[in-house]
C-alpha cells in the first residue's frame, strides 16, 4: 500500500495502524510546505521519529507533491530521524496563476535530472524494504 501526499501525521498514524492490523506492507509519503515541515505544520523529522518504532510493516518514508527545491532538505531530515529507505518525488515546480488559470515554470528551476541526482546524493533510495 502507498499512503501518499499525506499532510497530517495524525492521519498517517491512523492509516499505519490499519495497515499494521492487516499485516500489510506500506509506504508513507508526506506533502510539505517547506524544507522542514509537512503541510499541517509538524516537522518532518518528528513525524519520522513517530513512525520509526512500532510500525514493523512500514517499508519506506518519503515526500511527494512538494516543490522540487525542498526535497533535498526533507530527505536529509528523514535520513537523520528514521532508519528506513527514503523516497522523494516532487511536483513539477510550476507556479499557478489563478487570474490567468495558467502554470508557469519557476525561474530558478533546475532540470529534473539535476534534481533527481541531488535527491539520490542526499540519501533517497530506490531500495524497497528495510535499510
Amino acid at each position: 500500500m502507498l499512503f501518499e501526499t499525506q499532510p497530517s501525521i495524525n492521519e498517517v498514524i491512523i492509516e499505519a495502524n490499519i495497515a499494521e492490523e492487516l499485516n500489510a506492507d506500506y509506504w508513507v509519503s508526506f506533502s510539505c510546505k517547506d524544507g522542514e515541515h509537512i503541510n499541517e505544520g509538524d516537522k518532518i523529522s518528528e513525524c519520522a521519529e513517530k513512525l520509526s518504532e512500532g510500525f514493523p510493516h512500514l517499508r519506506m518514508i518519503g515526500v511527494n507533491c512538494t516543490k522540487p527545491e525542498y526535497i533535498v532538505s526533507l530527505i536529509r531530515e528523514l535520513k537523520q530521524a528514521a532508519d528506513l529507505p527514503i523516497g522523494g518525488y516532487p511536483n513539477s515546480g510550476e507556479i499557478y496563476d489563478p487570474n490567468t488559470k495558467t502554470w508557469t515554470h519557476s525561474e530558478n528551476a533546475k532540470d529534473f535530472g539535476a534534481y533527481a541526482l541531488s535527491y539520490m546524493e542526499a540519501g533517497a533510495s530506490a531500495e524497497i524494504g528495510r535499510a
